[in-house]
């Protein structure tokens, strides 16, 4: 992908008052993370992770200079529209698949397995993770359900899901099969593919990228392709990721996640100061709460510190804005 161009229509662009956050969805969804854009990398999905990287972490650096209110929109509510509940309630005995971690990346490869599954694409945007962009901030903010912080293993025996005539179907693993019953009740699909693979010992570079890629098949087979034919499907994710790979680390940032114990993202005590707010740290006070933005390398949930370059957790586009994928039924 070629180098952004910072002429006098992209800064105003990006420096104009009105909400700039849908102007770059579009741009990651129709220009970084396309299928053009799959096949320009010699279908390599590495080769196509390092080029779109470069350019998005090319265009956040810029935002970091000249519009630094797009954290704020990023953290903002998304519309209504944007739940699972409303997406249930506007269309009756319909499914919902949520891939766990699955970001705006992969679209083009959950396109091609739509096709595959002769399932026109009737929506193709972005959906929105929670803040912190963490599973069960998920459950309790985006899903629309009334639920509390929970783990999606959690919800197989939730009440909420049985009053509104939902049935619920969790996969511990890419490759685990259950039998989609044909009734009346909209389906909820949870998958922790791919989410469960960024912190094992092969996440230490690129490479992953090639597994996660092939392994969506298997996945969408024991999921999307398990719904009945004549189900509308919404294929989405809980949060996205940030890759670290080399040379897309932000060095101003350096340092910023000390107050938050080398985490992405941490809750204070009531008793506690929060650290104050800055370009690259944001804080709400009323949470207490402190979050880690944009592209630092800080302490990883891995095993070791040399492994792990695929997190989540903090706020950035990456990690905030998750695929929205709307399937007619086949």
């Amino acid at each position: 992908m070629k180098s952004m161009v910072l002429d006098r229509a992209l800064l105003d662009q990006l420096t104009r008052p009105d909400p700039r956050l849908p102007t770059l969805e579009r741009w990651l969804v129709d220009h970084v993370w396309t299928e053009q854009a799959f096949r320009a990398a010699g279908s390599s999905p590495k080769d196509y992770l390092i080029s779109g990287e470069r350019a998005v972490a090319e265009r956040e650096r810029v935002l970091s200079i000249c519009a630094q209110s797009v954290t704020f929109e990023l953290a903002a509510e998304p519309p209504k529209t944007r739940s699972v509940a409303k997406f249930i309630e506007s269309n009756p005995g319909s499914a919902v698949v949520i891939f766990d971690g699955c970001s705006l990346r992969e679209l083009p490869r959950l396109t091609e397995l739509a096709r595959a599954s002769r399932r026109e694409i009737v929506e193709s945007s972005c959906g929105r993770a929670a803040v912190p962009s963490e599973t069960d901030c998920f459950v309790a903010d985006r899903l629309g359900l009334g639920l509390p912080q929970l783990g999606p293993s959690q919800l197989t025996s939730r009440g909420e899901l049985k009053q509104r005539g939902i049935r619920f179907y969790y996969f511990k693993q890419a490759g685990e099969h259950h039998s989609i019953e044909r009734t009346d009740s909209s389906l909820l699909l949870w998958t922790r593919f791919p989410d469960q693979r960024y912190t094992d010992s092969t996440a230490t570079d690129e490479n992953l990228f090639e597994a996660l890629w092939d392994g969506l098949d298997l996945a969408w087979k024991r999921t999307v392709g398990a719904i009945p034919a004549d189900r509308k499907i919404l294929v989405t994710s809980d949060h996205g990721y940030i890759f670290l790979g080399a040379g897309l680390n932000d060095p101003n940032l350096d340092g910023l996640d000390r107050p938050l114990q080398g985490k992405r993202f941490r809750h204070f005590e009531p008793g506690e100061t929060l650290p104050e707010a800055q370009p690259g740290l944001w804080v709400n006070t009323e949470r207490k709460l402190a979050v880690l933005c944009g592209r630092t390398h800080n302490r990883p949930q891995a095993p070791s510190a040399s492994q792990s370059i695929y997190r989540h957790g903090g706020l950035s586009l990456m990690e905030m804005l998750t695929p929205w994928l709307v399937l007619a039924p086949a």
